[in-house]
């Protein structure tokens, strides 16, 4: 019964080893990649205003649009939701 238990010892050992292993190879190699492909440079972020307006124009395409102030940008021939 020993040799069985030194068996299973080893075989967790060599496995956990090799899980070991290539789990931080891969973890090196995607550092690696995003390292090398970054854009030193930063995005400027998009305004706000200009960013509704454009998922706007995509919702309601070819009809004028009424910024009701907010970001709330609705069709001007739709009633208002004020009263």
């Amino acid at each position: 019964m020993p040799k069985m238990s030194s068996f299973v010892w080893q075989l967790t050992l060599l496995v956990s080893t090799l899980l070991l292993t290539t789990s931080s190879e891969s973890t090196a190699k995607s550092r690696k990649i995003v390292q090398r492909y970054t854009n030193s440079v930063a995005a400027v972020p998009e305004d706000p205003e200009a960013y509704a307006m454009r998922i706007a124009r995509g919702t309601w395409p070819g009809q004028p649009l009424c910024d009701d102030g907010g970001y709330r940008i609705r069709p001007c021939d739709m009633n208002p939701l004020r009263p």
